[in-house]
């Protein structure tokens, strides 16, 4: 799966804000995105199961992380 950068950078953000304790603003999205912006969400939070979160293919290298 290709992660789309306008997703990511909206995801973190709304990870970052979770994070901070502040309000986290969900962005409009179209559904086809829905899967990726909760990837992220659950690995940035800690509720992925899996480094994949069951989508097939790591998402670390889309968070920077790889």
């Amino acid at each position: 799966m290709i992660f789309d950068p306008q997703t990511v950078a909206q995801a973190k953000a709304f990870v970052n804000a979770i994070r901070a304790g502040k309000r986290a603003r969900m962005p409009a999205m179209r559904f086809e995105q829905w899967a990726q912006f909760m990837a992220i969400v659950d690995a940035g939070t800690g509720y992925a199961r899996e480094a994949d979160a069951g989508l097939g293919t790591s998402i670390y290298p889309a968070l920077g992380l790889a």
